[in-house]
């Protein structure tokens, strides 16, 4: 039979085998005590808890690092963090103010809690932690659920799916047309749960990084992660994670590719994060897509040729695992970004000469085909405008055959023959409408044109402008070649060095007249 080794009087003057104890100490205790035997849904303390039931302390940090002071006096074993699993004496002590707190399977069992000498009934327990809310809620008659969060955060979420950022510019009060940031913020004053605000402000960082103000998106993750600290409303670990792809995101648009590969491989090696990474089919998608974009990005900016095809072997493989997570969760949003990054760099690997096959005219049928199947998908989900980029991929790959000299004359620049929307179509798997363009031109200026209502991202905005000027010069349009280079010109300069020395590459592959006072 166990021994009870402390015996805890909760009668005042509290105490513990006959010696006082600090009140905020043994009430810590006690409420994990009553964790351990009578909430064993939860079992945990969290750090909301303790703000909520002492409000007068100075630091939370300074009442926990007492108490576990007291607890090591007492030698009573308390845990930390979310994995109730773990041996406390090799947890991180810097992460331990963080909470939540709980007590290992079978220590409560050395430990006996009396009133006045007598055993302590459950109630009385209840009255000595004297809890500002019941710990496991029991309403007596189910509470009206109203749809009106439910309602702004799914039309929000439509509209960041077809890159309605921001108000449309018409001058509409229709509600519908208020854009998916203000859609968030009105999600977030209607949530009646902390879980419920969470993804509201997820989904406001997913804007911010959408129209590349970075500065907001962090500190709306920062607001995210606060939540999830104190408030414990992430049990699945989906909120956690998607914390952290956009804080890969973040890094990854900046091209700071070593951080962006730190954030990832740390999900995907510690739990519990890794075990969402593997079990969660939309985080695994995300994993696998923005790793994918890393290990492209090394591959062609390697200058080794057997770390070049093993990144972009590596890379096409990571491509194909997150779209077979977009299909398991049923997203063909996911599936469409996933298939656009299959089809474009197989093409730039081939044109790179990196991997099997170095021939770019050979892979360029089945890259179409791949960007075709991702058109469709984003008109399967109704999501259509949301990017530009399956257009930018096909008008960059119609002109990859095109000569690359720099500086090139009028005449010969016209003289070159990029394949048109019609002729491309004969790769497709099936028509989109992307295909029956009567010119890559009318795609360009369609696609611009779309920036009233939805805003692209900064380098989609450059890659637009670039196809635009370079279809105009071939088609004529020597005048609005020109315009577009000039807003390319002031568009390029927030973009990383890496972006932008591609497209200052880029300008001088267009001949001199039509590039006049903007060479870099």
């Amino acid at each position: 039979m166990h021994m009870l080794s402390l015996t805890i009087e909760l009668a005042a003057p509290q105490s513990i085998n006959g010696k006082r104890a600090s009140y905020q100490s043994l009430w810590l205790l006690v409420r994990l005590i009553y964790a351990r035997r009578h909430e064993a849904a939860t079992s945990v303390v969290r750090l909301a808890e303790l703000r909520q039931q002492f409000t007068d302390a100075r630091t939370l940090r300074m009442f926990v690092s007492r108490a576990f002071r007291d607890f090591a006096q007492w030698r009573v074993q308390v845990g930390w963090g979310e994995d109730v699993h773990t041996d406390p004496r090799f947890l991180n002590l810097d992460r331990r103010s963080q909470g939540p707190f709980w007590l290992p399977a079978g220590e409560d069992e050395k430990i006996t809690c009396m009133v006045n000498g007598k055993p302590a009934t459950q109630a009385e327990l209840l009255r000595f932690l004297h809890l500002k809310r019941q710990p496991v809620a029991a309403p007596s008659a189910p509470t009206a659920v109203q749809p009106d969060y439910w309602l702004a955060l799914a039309g929000a979420q439509q509209q960041l799916r077809e890159g309605r950022l921001l108000a449309a510019l018409d001058g509409s009060a229709r509600r519908s047309n208020n854009g998916a940031l203000a859609g968030f913020k009105l999600a977030a004053r209607s949530a009646s749960s902390r879980v419920q605000h969470a993804l509201a402000v997820l989904g406001e960082a997913q804007v911010w990084r959408r129209l590349d103000d970075l500065e907001a998106a962090r500190k709306t993750l920062v607001r995210l992660r606060r939540m999830l600290k104190e408030g414990g409303a992430d049990e699945g670990g989906y909120l956690d994670a998607m914390e952290q792809i956009l804080s890969a995101w973040c890094a990854y648009t900046e091209r700071d590719l070593a951080l962006t590969e730190a954030l990832l491989l740390a999900m995907g090696q510690a739990e519990p994060r890794a075990s969402v990474v593997r079990h969660h089919p939309r985080i695994r998608f995300e994993w696998n897509n923005l790793m994918a974009l890393v290990r492209r990005a090394q591959a062609l900016a390697s200058d080794e040729p057997g770390t070049r095809d093993a990144g972009a072997a590596e890379a096409i493989r990571l491509f194909g695992a997150a779209l077979d997570a977009a299909f398991e969760v049923a997203s063909f949003d996911a599936a469409q970004q996933a298939a656009a990054n299959i089809g474009m760099a197989a093409w730039l690997f081939a044109c790179e000469g990196i991997g099997p096959v170095s021939d770019a005219q050979a892979v360029r049928p089945d890259a179409v085909r791949w960007l075709v199947l991702s058109e469709w998908l984003c008109q399967c989900a109704g999501a259509a405008g949301q990017s530009a980029w399956n257009a930018i991929y096909l008008m960059r790959i119609a002109r990859g055959d095109c000569v690359n000299e720099e500086w090139p004359s009028m005449t010969a620049f016209r003289a070159q023959q990029p394949i048109s929307p019609c002729d491309m179509a004969r790769y497709a798997a099936g028509p989109v409408d992307l295909l029956n363009a009567a010119s890559w031109m009318d795609v360009a200026a369609r696609l611009l044109a779309q920036q009233r209502e939805q805003r692209y991202g900064l380098l989609q905005r450059c890659g637009l402008l670039l196809e635009h000027a370079w279809y105009a010069v071939h088609y004529g349009g020597a005048d609005t070649a020109h315009a577009s280079l000039g807003l390319l010109m002031s568009e390029m300069r927030q973009l990383p060095a890496s972006d932008k020395a591609f497209f200052q590459a880029e300008l001088r592959r267009f001949p001199p007249e039509i590039a006049t006072g903007l060479k870099t």
